[in-house]
């Protein structure tokens, strides 16, 4: 019996890993912005010209940096690894990764040195090239925030 209890864990854990994604944005916000509800509402219908919380930068980089497409010092866009997600969920429209890199550094020079997270999702989804397979990946990649939409439900 105190086999089986060791091995229980264990069995949890590969469970997770069976190609389940965490919602990056949806853990992301219970750490930093849980209680703004309308933000989060706003948030997770693309609409991110909305009043920003205290912690909305925090937020933002946090989605970033967990999701591995945004460097946790430099700010950095990680380039290959948002391509890779982009490509993984099937929306191969953005015709390579160059131009994935180009509106990343054209968002870094007209951002300098106050880019962040928010900078970065803002540029994808205003670029006519990248903001449909943007959106569509994150549709698919973060379903627990941008298709539950949890946060606008009353309650």
């Amino acid at each position: 019996m105190n086999r089986l209890l060791l091995f229980l864990p264990f069995g949890n854990f590969s469970s997770l890993s069976l190609g389940y994604d965490v919602s990056h944005f949806y853990v992301c916000s219970t750490d930093y912005v849980k209680k703004e509800r309308n933000f989060l509402c706003q948030v997770s219908k693309f609409n991110m010209n909305v009043p920003l919380p205290s912690k909305a930068d925090e937020f933002f980089d946090c989605c970033m940096e967990t999701s591995e497409w945004m460097s946790r010092g430099s700010k950095a866009l990680l380039v290959d690894q948002l391509f890779k997600d982009m490509k993984k969920y099937g929306f191969n429209s953005v015709a390579d990764r160059g131009i994935i890199e180009e509106v990343g550094s054209n968002c870094r020079k007209e951002m300098g040195s106050k880019i962040n997270g928010r900078g970065y999702i803002l540029c994808f989804l205003a670029d006519r090239r990248t903001s449909k397979c943007f959106k569509n990946m994150l549709k698919k990649k973060e379903g627990e925030f941008f298709t539950k939409q949890t946060y606008c439900k009353s309650g």
